[in-house]
This record gives C-alpha cells, structure tokens and sequence, in this order.
C-alpha cells in the first residue's frame, strides 16, 4: 500500500510540475519584442503610477553653465499629462529638493532658495510629462528604439521579493531618450535592462549605462522604478507666491 501510496504522489507531483513548465514556458515563448510592445500598450493605457528616477556615476547637469546637477526624482503621474515629483538637485554648496508640477503645457517648481513655487524656468528645468509622452517618452523607445533584445529568463527584484519578473537585456538607440532627457542621457547607443510583469505586463524597472565620456571617471547609471499601477493622483496648479 505504501508503494502505491509513494507512486500516486509522484505522479501527482510530476503532473504538477509539468503544469508549471507549461505556464512559464507560455511566457518565454513569447519574443522579447513581443514582450516590450505589450509593455507599452500598457503604458500608454495607464491612468496613472507612481514612479522614481535615480541616477548614480558621473553627475549630469540641467543648465549649460554645468552649476545644477541632476540626482533623482520621485512622483506621481496622471495620464495624459499631471505629473508631480521631488527633484533632488545639486548646486554648488547646496543640496535640495525641488518640488515641480506639470499640467498640460504649464510647468511650476519651488525655488532653490526660498521653496516659494514660481514658473519654472525653461534653462535649468526640463519636462517630466515628455517622459511618459506616447511619442518620444519610455513607451516610444519601448515600443521602436530597443535592438537586439534578449529574454534573459525571470528574475526577483529586492524591491518585489516573491514575484518574477521577465528580464530583457538589449540596446537602446539613443535619439529619443536624449531628446525626453533634455541631453542628460547621451545621444548614441546604451546597454539596457527592463523587469516586466509576466502577467500584466507593467514595466517594473529600466536600468540604463550611459558609459563615461572622454575624463570622465564612471558611467552614469539611470535607473527608473514604477508602481502603483492604474492609481490616479490629484495634481493641482500651486499658489504663487505673488498670488
């Protein structure tokens, strides 16, 4: 009895474990392209995440003069075009947050110095909305400036202990993301990694090296997380503080 009992399990194991291939190899089989066009068309069909840009290596600057660097930023965004984040800047003597929203065309931000919102100034800002346009934003360069993709296979990320998430590695043309970067990523081609939602295919993570240019020490790395997908966020025009 004990034998049948020990055959029956296995069996019943075996069968498991072939229903689990299946499932995951349903998934691989899909090609990376396939994979980063289905990321995109649900990017563009968000109504709203929550999302953080960090860049680490050599610094990139917002001005020509090369006085106010960039280091991170931390936000919300509502589709098609509210967007509020923390900027994390770098000045000479200083390190502060800037506080910056984007409704539509208009763009406010807190100054430096005093923290009073004030329009943004066009030389030392640049559009986080441009990030997440259908046309030149992350869901373009998914959709048309990612070549040579690889499915490297699932991978956990510290950030979503338990959950795998398809891991793509590949190149990315640099045109567009220098043009939504406002010049801070290079104009030529990067090293790229994106972690995809096998099931619903939001966009967890893109990892990008942007390799040191001629004296300079580090690459830079941009890193952008996102989460909360599908949340909306009440994103309103600021009180001037001449108002």
């Amino acid at each position: 009895m004990k034998r049948i009992l020990s055959y029956c399990s296995l069996v019943v194991l075996a069968m498991l474990l072939v229903g689990c291939g299946t499932s995951r190899q349903n998934e691989i089989d899909l090609t990376p392209e396939e994979i980063l066009s289905r990321s995109a068309e649900r990017m563009i069909d968000l109504q709203g995440f929550e999302f953080l840009i960090d860049r680490s290596g050599e610094s990139v600057f917002l001005d020509l003069e090369e006085t106010i660097s960039f280091s991170r930023a931390a936000g919300k965004y509502t589709a098609p075009d509210h967007v509020q984040a923390e900027v994390r800047v770098v000045a000479p003597g200083l390190v502060t947050e800037v506080h910056i929203i984007r409704i539509k065309e208009e763009q406010w931000e807190t100054n430096l110095l005093t923290g009073d919102w004030q329009p943004s100034d066009p030389r030392y800002s640049f559009n986080l909305a441009l990030l997440f346009d259908a046309e030149i934003g992350i869901q373009a360069i998914l959709n048309h400036d990612i070549t040579n993709p690889i499915l490297v296979g699932y991978e956990e990320l510290p950030e979503t202990p338990g959950k795998e998430l398809l891991y793509i590695e590949a190149t990315l043309e640099g045109g567009r993301a220098y043009q939504m970067s406002y010049g801070m990523i290079d104009n030529e081609a990067l090293p790229i990694k994106v972690w995809i939602d096998p099931n619903s295919f939001d966009l967890h993570r893109i990892l990008m090296t942007d390799p040191a240019d001629p004296g300079d020490d580090e690459d830079t790395l941009w890193q952008i997380d996102f989460w909360s997908f599908g949340s909306t966020f009440e994103i309103v025009e600021p009180v001037l503080s001449n108002e």
